[in-house]
């Protein structure tokens, strides 16, 4: 079936409310859900007992302004916006999971318009167009978007992982723990930064291309003209993100890859993880360069010596349930 599409006035379809600013300071612990501009998590930053001041939502979809700007989800549930965030819904009927579901990707179109620090404002959103099915009256064709994603629903099949490791997980004693900073040299032998090389001059191939990115592990793209080849190591990006790569890669210079021998496909798993504890300090525009995340400490186990634990750290991964799948 070949269905017409239109453009359409944001304003024709949708009705908006910007959200309020909630410091961490005077957030209080609750049960609503406090969404700012994270492409995390549906955009969930907290659970807090929201002040009078802030209006509650339900059933309606969050477009981020800033930080990770452009992205939108979708709420079945009670939840609050920080003033980053733009609360959006239908004006001529209810919506429903999957109408937003539809309608993400038409909305995540307008992101690359917004990187850089530009942000989302009311005035330039009420400006933006979105290109919609439409029925034979012209109008959005609302009932079409959800028997579309509903037909897809129905041909996703979920595999159930097995696994062979019943083990629980060793307890951690954070007493045999030490600080180091991102660019300890007891932690990395080599730090290197990635080589800018513009989509236009990349040639198709098949060598992993790794750029700042919050999904799919960073991977971009897959070239045959690298400007260099690392291999075996954890790429951090200036998004604050951080993954363990295996086998050889190269990188743009959003990309920062550290080294060490010791590092294994678990130990880079603990220890990346407890990196992106470090991610919320790069948002809004502020990048993770080097002078920016040179400062910064994380905690990790260590031997006597004061050394990076690198054998426990392994060792805990792999006591994990569903560890043997990694």
């Amino acid at each position: 079936m070949n269905k017409k599409f239109k453009y359409f006035d944001f304003t024709k379809v949708f009705n908006y409310q910007r959200g309020r600013r909630l410091i961490s300071q005077n957030q209080i612990s609750g049960e609503i859900a406090y969404i700012s501009s994270t492409a995390l998590n549906n955009g969930v930053d907290n659970y807090v007992s929201p002040p009078d001041y802030m209006v509650i939502h339900k059933n309606k979809m969050t477009l981020s302004n800033s930080g990770s700007v452009g992205y939108l989800f979708y709420h079945d549930y009670e939840f609050v916006a920080s003033d980053h965030i733009t609360v959006i819904w239908l004006k001529n009927r209810e919506l429903t999971k999957y109408i937003a579901m539809f309608l993400k990707p038409l909305f995540e179109k307008i992101k690359y318009r917004y990187n850089f620090g530009r942000e989302i404002s009311n005035d330039r959103l009420i400006k933006e167009r979105i290109y919609l099915p439409i029925d034979k009256e012209e109008n959005p064709d609302f009932e079409y978007m959800e028997e579309y994603i509903k037909s897809l629903e129905s041909k996703v099949r979920f595999k159930k992982v097995r696994t062979h490791n019943k083990s629980q997980n060793a307890p951690i004693k954070m007493t045999n723990w030490k600080e180091f900073s991102f660019i300890d040299e007891k932690l990395w032998t080599k730090i290197k930064h990635g080589e800018r090389l513009i989509e236009s001059d990349r040639i198709k191939g098949e060598t992993p291309y790794y750029s700042a990115s919050e999904f799919n592990n960073s991977l971009t793209d897959n070239i045959e003209n690298p400007l260099f080849v690392e291999k075996d190591c954890i790429v951090y990006s200036t998004f604050g993100t951080a993954f363990w790569v295996s086998g050889e890669f190269t990188a743009s210079d959003e990309i920062y890859a550290f080294h060490n021998p010791n590092l294994n496909k678990y130990n880079a798993l603990f220890i990346t993880t407890i990196m992106k504890q470090n991610q919320y300090k790069f948002k809004f525009g502020r990048k993770a360069f080097l002078n920016k995340f040179q400062n910064e400490i994380i905690k990790l186990p260590a031997t006597k010596d004061g050394n990076p634990d690198w054998l426990f750290m392994e060792n805990y991964i792999k006591s994990l349930p569903y560890s043997d799948n990694i």
